[in-house]
């Protein structure tokens, strides 16, 4: 299920790719470590490998300036030349129809992607009679067709498709902001070939956003027609905040032993009824599951998973930890980073069905691999993005030091996917090292939280908050919001492409009103949902129940 050309890389710096050609023996893929080698044989997906001797060059994957030769892919362009020929074609032979005075169709209202799928406007310039025509024809030249109807907008100032939507990489589209509009919205009629020029209505009266995010399209919404005509590759912002979420429901819910040692956010519930916690656990998640898929919320696209108490992961609510993802356009090439774990039943997370779906987006061509160290004899960790709080825009790492999160894994890290670091230890009310950074810290577009008071050391404390102030205005939260959660929080980008931040009912509740208003200064919108017993018995809020998937 890997794409042809995945690199699988480890620490320190071996990078081991999926090809075609040579097989090694197993016994030279060790650097690649045993749990994660036994996962990719048992989903059959043991391909030929070469590896990268140098371990002391950083691959040149990583060169930001790079386009993978592989993928469609997020900032990739492989095919704008291919859609300009198009363009021109269908052009060509919408010109040769012979319509009727009835039958209406501009080259205008035609959106070629690619030969998966065309888009057609239907509205002032072309009608359902002249499409018809042209599909039949045969001159759309891809498998699916979809007819995006504009019935409720008609305005002249934006009358064909063109005007609205723009194809700037592989599968990033700019949309304008008015058709998103529920009021104006498009609706789209998918037409799916069977045989030659034989179209079948496969699905009718979508939604057109709803469409496009279904494709697998990255959604940039701007304000004007000028806007969409002018915007080019190079001005697609590096996401901060993704539509693209992979949950976990707490189906085998239960306080974990392990964590407790150094999490001091958990109350440990023994006294509880498993059953009861269990029940009291999944309405809560019903909740934030509802909140975080319903498009009038944030309209997020999850992929939600379960867990049953033979796997022994009673925090599995909590996937943000053991994995992480990266467009090229952030580190150069699609990239997911595995993470060693401190307790021996959080390692368990990573299951072999939860690895094969990110497999299977045939995205990441590049894995970076440093679970091996949690099985070294001097074990370090780096629990994902607990232990590191991301600017994914400016490439910055915040790093509070704990027993979960190892400075030389840090470094190491940022050095390979070409991050600044900016480490710090931090300490909570009671004088106890905070576990993870994203409990007092959350990054967001424009926006950003931080208990500092937490930061003890004064050089440490101005030199990170002068890092963040620098691209963010900033929301200093204390201690004992903290313990509110308020420091757990997450901004997404929602249905329509916009940034809203999610939080737990305790965090919004805990924020005063100037923090609330200044957050709400940056984001569409705020959003919370209680998960209490979750946030008590698990010790993590809202930002760890989610993995974001880039």
């Amino acid at each position: 299920m890997f794409a042809r050309g995945t690199r699988i890389s480890s620490c320190l710096m071996h990078t081991v790719t999926l090809g075609s050609r040579s097989l090694l023996a197993k016994s030279s893929i060790t650097r690649v470590s045993g749990r994660i080698w036994r996962t990719l044989e048992a989903l059959q997906l043991k391909k030929s490998f070469s590896e990268t001797v140098d371990e002391t060059r950083r691959p040149s994957v990583f060169d930001p300036s790079k386009q993978s030769a592989f993928l469609n892919l997020t900032g990739g362009n492989l095919s704008e030349e291919k859609r300009g020929r198009k363009a021109v074609e269908i052009a060509n032979s919408i010109a040769k129809l012979n319509m009727t005075s009835n039958e209406k169709l501009s080259s205008e209202d035609v959106v070629w992607i690619d030969e998966k799928i065309c888009l057609v406007g239907i509205g002032l310039r072309t009608n359902y009679d002249g499409f018809t025509k042209a599909l039949y024809s045969g001159i759309f030249n891809s498998k699916r067709v979809a007819a995006v109807r504009d019935i409720f907008d008609r305005s002249i100032s934006h009358a064909t498709l063109s005007s609205c939507i723009k194809v700037v990489s592989d599968d990033i589209v700019v949309v304008l902001d008015s058709v998103q509009n529920p009021l104006k919205r498009r609706l789209v009629n998918l037409y799916f070939e069977t045989e030659k020029f034989h179209f079948s209505l496969e699905r009718h009266d979508l939604d057109f956003t709803e469409f496009l995010h279904e494709a697998g399209l990255r959604v940039v919404p701007v304000s004007t027609e000028s806007e969409v005509v002018a915007f080019r590759r190079e001005d697609v912002p590096v996401q901060q905040s993704t539509n693209h979420v992979l949950m976990v429901a707490p189906t085998a819910f239960a306080p974990n032993v392990y964590t407790a040692e150094d999490n001091f956010f958990m109350d440990s519930a023994r006294s509880q009824d498993v059953a009861d916690l269990q029940q009291k656990a999944l309405c809560e998640y019903a909740s934030l599951y509802n909140l975080v898929t319903a498009k009038d919320a944030a309209g997020l696209r999850v992929h939600l998973f379960t867990h049953e108490p033979y796997h022994d992961t009673p925090d599995a609510v909590y996937p943000n930890n053991w994995f992480s993802t990266h467009t090229d356009l952030e580190v150069g090439e699609c990239t997911l980073v595995l993470y060693p774990m401190k307790a021996p039943n959080r390692r368990k997370e990573r299951r072999p069905e939860f690895l094969h779906r990110l497999f299977m987006f045939r995205r990441y061509t590049n894995v970076f691999d440093l679970t091996r160290h949690e099985e070294a004899l001097e074990p370090r960790f780096l629990e994902g993005t607990g232990s590191l709080v991301l600017d994914r825009v400016n490439r910055v790492a915040y790093c509070c030091l704990s027993e979960r999160t190892d400075l030389t894994l840090a470094r190491t890290w940022a050095r390979v996917m070409g991050y600044s670091l900016e480490p710090f230890t931090a300490w909570d009310a009671s004088g106890r090292p905070i576990y993870h950074t994203n409990v007092m810290m959350s990054i967001g577009t424009r926006v950003a939280v931080i208990c500092s008071s937490s930061i003890q050391d004064k050089e440490e404390r101005r030199r990170v908050c002068t890092r963040l102030m620098d691209s963010h205005e900033v929301v200093d939260i204390s201690l004992s919001q903290v313990n509110s959660f308020c420091g757990n929080v997450l901004e997404v980008e929602n249905f329509y492409g916009k940034p809203v931040m999610l939080m737990s009912s305790t965090a919004y509740h805990a924020f005063d009103s100037k923090q609330l208003e200044l957050l709400q200064k940056h984001q569409h919108d705020l959003l919370h949902v209680d998960i209490s017993t979750i946030e008590r018995v698990g010790g993590g809020g809202v930002r760890c129940s989610i993995g974001e998937l880039f």
